[in-house]
Formats: structure tokens, sequence, C-alpha cells
């Protein structure tokens, strides 16, 4: 097992077995534990994504997919929330220049949304006339199944069903005790009270395969736990996974220089990842000092990390501070 970082990662905006089975109980509860405990080092995961079209991106999101809103910059941008340490950034491309990409680049990333409720996913995706590509097919003797979805910008969700597998051997003890996150019913929003997300994938696309998991290994300490013919999924927080994808390969993105999106992850210490990332080779700075994100009253909301890994995905490490602004979030985030 690579080693663990001792430091933290929040979200940010810069500038945007039977009873019976005594040991398989007891080995699933270790395995748990040793997730909670990298947890502690990120305790979310978060996407920025781009959009001409804001008020149609946050109708998307937080109506029609039921995904909550912990924190807003209104009319510029806002963190929706789908399982317990997964969330997903609506950034307003209004041409202002505020934010760090344009909506025009290449949306080189596709989103997993976990769930083990595909058909009746599908279901609601049809009724809610969403873009659909590749309808679920039966699992069969298939390691997971599933459909697309493409988002009113253009990026990708997958709505995805990992079963028990031999390819999903180190993964199936994480997910299975995993908790479904359901729509608030106060939120208004048509999705179906049954129905779930319990983690997500954010799916990476890179020309070095070997080189970026080295990178990323050694960064963050993150630890592989799936092995795909073009991709390998790596743990992060407790209920959000990384996927870093042959760019070379037959996936849903090719590998591209410009890309529409800030990789984010949410911490409790973005200072000790500040200093820890300038010993890591291959981690390129934006700032030279931690980033501050006030409100309109020049009040520090957010400490932000902000720099790129080797084939320049933008990466932000958020540190949501203890002030009232943040109190969706930070409770969001078991702070």
């Amino acid at each position: 097992m690579p080693r663990i970082i001792k430091v933290i990662l929040v979200i940010g905006f810069a500038t945007l077995a039977g009873c019976s089975d005594n040991n398989a109980s007891n080995d699933t509860e270790q395995t748990m534990a040793s997730v909670e405990e990298r947890a502690n080092d990120i305790i979310g995961n978060n996407a920025y994504l781009y959009y001409k079209n804001y008020d149609e991106a946050i109708d998307f999101y937080h109506n029609k997919m039921g995904f909550k809103n912990v924190f807003e910059f209104p009319g510029f941008a806002m963190i929706l929330q789908f399982s317990p340490t997964t969330f997903i950034t609506v950034v307003n491309d209004d041409g202002s220049g505020r934010g760090m990409h344009s909506a025009d680049e290449p949306k080189t990333i596709a989103i997993a949304l976990l769930t083990d409720q595909v058909d009746g996913w599908y279901e609601y995706a049809v009724s809610q006339d969403m873009a659909v590509r590749n309808p679920p097919k039966p699992l069969g003797d298939s390691p997971h199944n599933g459909f697309l979805v493409t988002d009113p910008g253009g990026y990708i969700l997958e709505f995805e069903y990992f079963a028990p597998h031999a390819e999903n051997v180190n993964f199936m003890p994480l997910l299975d005790p995993m908790e479904n996150m359901y729509v608030d019913p106060d939120q208004g929003s048509p999705r179906p009270a049954d129905l779930g997300f319990k983690a997500g994938i954010y799916w990476l696309y890179h020309s070095d395969r070997e080189g970026i998991e080295k990178f990323y290994t050694d960064a963050f300490g993150f630890e592989k736990i799936v092995v795909q013919p073009f991709s390998d999924i790596f743990t992060s927080s407790a209920t959000g996974f990384i996927g870093l994808v042959d760019g070379n390969g037959p996936g849903i993105h090719s590998a591209t220089h410009d890309k529409a999106v800030n990789v984010g992850f949410m911490t409790s210490n973005a200072q000790a990842w500040w200093d820890h990332l300038k010993t890591v080779e291959g981690f390129t700075f934006r700032h030279d000092e931690l980033y501050h994100e006030n409100d309109s009253n020049g009040v520090n909301l957010i400490d932000i990390v902000i720099g790129y890994d080797p084939e320049n995905y933008f990466i932000e490490i958020d540190q949501f501070l203890d002030n009232e602004a943040n109190k969706a979030i930070r409770e969001a985030l078991g702070q």
C-alpha cells in the first residue's frame, strides 16, 4: 500500500455475510476502517464544470438530478452534492474571465455516479428527456453495467453499477457498506425519493498512464483498487474515487492539453497540502502562495491550493473555513 499523506482536502472556488461468518465480518470492518483513515486526509471530491448557460445547468443538476446545493456564489458558481463525499460545481462562463476555464474547451472528464438502481435511474432519465447515450444492457458476467447521459453543457455522466466480480474484488468491500444519498424532500425535485447515489468516480484522461499513476500515488497517497484494460480506479475520499484512463485508448475521451474542468479535493488543512506538494515532482503551482477566496465584504471563506498535474489538469485543493457562510458545506463534509 502506498504511503498515506497526513494532510487534508475540501472543495473550492479559486476564482473560482452471514452473522456466523465472524472472520468475513471483521475483515470488512477493518477494510472500511482503513478507508475512513484515508478519508480523514481527503474529505471530499469535486469537479468544477463550466457552462455558457448557467441557469440551464443549475436546473439540470439541482432540479432534475436532485443534487443538493451546499454552497453558492450567486450567479457565478454552485457546489452540488450527490453522495456523502462527492460533489459537482457548476461554474458560469459568462465571459467575464472570472472562472479558470472556458466552456469552449474540451470536456475531458467523465463522472460516474455509482448506484445499485441503474434501471430505475434509466427510467427516470428517459422521463426527464435527458440526453441518454448507450442504454443499459443486461449485466451478464460483466463487472459493471450502466448508461451514459450528456449534460446540457456536453459533459458525460455515467450511471454505473459495480457487481461482485473478480475484477472488483478490492472494490466491493468498500462499496457494499456505503449508504445511498437520496434527494432532499424539501428541494422540490421530481427525482423519485427512492433513487440514490452511493459514490462517484472522476475519470481523468492522460497520455502517459504509467507516469500519471505514479504522480497521483506520490502526490496524494492514492491506492489502486481496480485494474481495468484501459483504466484503473484509485481511492480518494470515503465515497469518492479517481479513475485514471489511458487517453490513447478506446475510452469516452482522448487526452487533451486543455480541458474545461478543475479536479477538486476538499480538506481541512490547505496549508499542509501546499507544504507537501512543494516536495512533489510534477506538480506545478499556479500561485506563489496559498490563495484566499473572499466574500464581497473581504471575509476569507476558502483557503486554496491551485496547480496542475503533469498533463495540465487544474487541481484545486480547498479548505472551507469555519464561518457562517460555509455552514452547509462544512456540515456536508462532516465538519
